[in-house]
């Protein structure tokens, strides 16, 4: 037996609901292999971030109530991110002459 679509609303259409606008994410830095979230310390109050860095080649980790990686929040904060950065420029820079 199929299934009957639903009957026609009746009467007026009800205006469209505006949705939230959608909460803006910060930059994520280009150089970022993983990144990790877990719970940590006593009773999980903790969170603990683990982040595979491409330009050192190192896992940082960042730990705290509510931590928030440079590499997540603002990349242009961490000097990993402006050396890298500096240097792309520069190779581009040297080809488009």
């Amino acid at each position: 037996m199929r299934a009957e679509p639903p009957p026609p609303q009746r009467g007026r259409p009800e205006p469209q609901r505006q949705s939230a606008p959608s909460r803006a994410r910060g930059r994520r830095c280009p150089y970022l292999e993983q990144i990790i979230k877990e719970s940590a310390g006593p009773f999980g109050l903790l969170t603990r971030f683990k982040v595979d860095c491409h330009v050192d080649r190192q896992t940082h980790k960042f730990t705290g109530r509510h931590p928030v990686p440079p590499c997540v929040s603002s990349p242009e904060s961490c000097a990993l991110y402006q050396h890298e950065h500096g240097a792309e420029d520069d190779r581009i820079r040297r080809y488009a002459e």
